[in-house]
């Protein structure tokens, strides 16, 4: 059943009222604002029916209303102003000037951090597939003859490094020539096309050297890594400033859920198109359910793309919090476009 102009205008009254204040909404509390011309009987009988519709919920201890699930969703889909209309803020944009010249996973857990302090709730930053990443450059730095620092740097400005001891000793010349061959063979391809047939290649051509195995080891260490989500949660304490979170079992749930496993806080909807909100029970049947979850993508070129967003009571302004989240994620693509992209181009 559709809601009427009338229904419509005080569930949307409820909802702002309930954010502002956090305590049910009495009939009387709309009657007295000024966007509603209705007497407190009429508002009162509506109500009655958007509960019996499940687009409201009547606490035990108070004679008030709460929106439910299903209200904040109508509400998000049907009443909100869209956030697209609104550009980050000048306070945004001088923020994110600040994480620039940082390694790509370093980049985004501070920026998982940024917006929780712009916001001042949880946040929850994940790193994108890289799937498509290609190595830019090889590198091996001689520490003495049996001992490397095998260094790759990726075309998303992922660098990795490590340590090895080789079984044998490598000449200085071993060393270069491999480094010469790897960065001739193996560059600039997508890493899941580095196969054992490939890199038998390098094999031939750098002949064989007890550096060769180490650094296949750690090609192939890497293309797991970077094939694998991280994800950054910044801020959790920020939800119990709120007076859902109040229940100190309640919030300790739900910190000790969030925390535990982070790959929790991806939403169970993986692809994300533009700014999504995942309102209560669409979270799944776990702690995150009497939650809400506002997620924006970024991207790194054409080569992946993962999610930012916040999370907090299903009592939040979705509206203000969703349109600065999309001005957030908009200033954070130009930023990986200038730092990651562009100069590969």
């Amino acid at each position: 059943m559709e809601l009427s102009e009338r229904k419509q205008q005080i569930l949307k009254a409820i909802i702002a009222e309930y954010i502002r204040t956090a305590e049910p909404v009495g009939s009387k509390a709309l009657a007295a604002l000024p966007e509603l011309s209705f007497s407190s009987a009429t508002i009162r009988n509506e109500m009655s029916e958007l509960e019996e519709m499940g687009y409201l919920e009547k606490p035990h201890t108070s004679a008030g209303r709460v929106p439910s699930h299903k209200g904040y969703r109508f509400y998000v889909d049907h009443l909100m102003r869209r956030p697209e209309v609104f550009p980050a803020g000048l306070s945004d944009q001088t923020a994110l000037m600040t994480l620039k010249e940082k390694e790509l996973d370093r980049l985004i857990q501070e920026a998982g951090r940024l917006i929780s302090s712009l916001t001042d709730y949880a946040a929850v930053a994940v790193t994108p597939h890289l799937s498509r990443v290609t190595i830019r450059q090889f590198e091996l730095i001689p520490v003495n003859d049996t001992t490397y620092v095998i260094v790759i740097l990726t075309d998303a400005n992922v660098v990795k490094n490590k340590l090895v001891h080789t079984a044998a000793p490598v000449t200085k010349e071993q060393a270069e020539l491999l480094t010469y061959v790897l960065n001739q063979t193996l560059t600039a391809i997508p890493m899941a096309q580095i196969t054992a047939e490939r890199f038998d290649v390098v094999r031939r051509a750098a002949g064989l050297t007890a550096l060769l195995a180490p650094v296949a080891e750690f090609i192939s260490e890497l293309i797991e890594d970077l094939g694998r989500q991280k994800v950054f949660l910044e801020g959790a304490n920020k939800l119990l400033r709120f007076p859902e979170y109040h229940d100190t079992s309640k919030a300790q749930t739900l910190l000790a859920y969030m925390s535990d496993d982070k790959k929790h806080l991806i939403p169970l909807q993986k692809e994300i198109d533009g700014v999504q909100i995942f309102i209560g029970s669409e979270n799944g049947e776990n702690p995150l359910s009497d939650t809400s979850m506002i997620y924006a993508k970024y991207g790194i070129g054409d080569i992946g793309q993962g999610i930012i967003g916040i999370v907090g009571p299903t009592r939040m302004d979705y509206a203000s919090l969703s349109a600065r989240l999309s001005g957030f994620a908009k200033g954070l693509n130009r930023l990986i476009a200038e730092t990651f992209y562009d100069e590969n181009k």
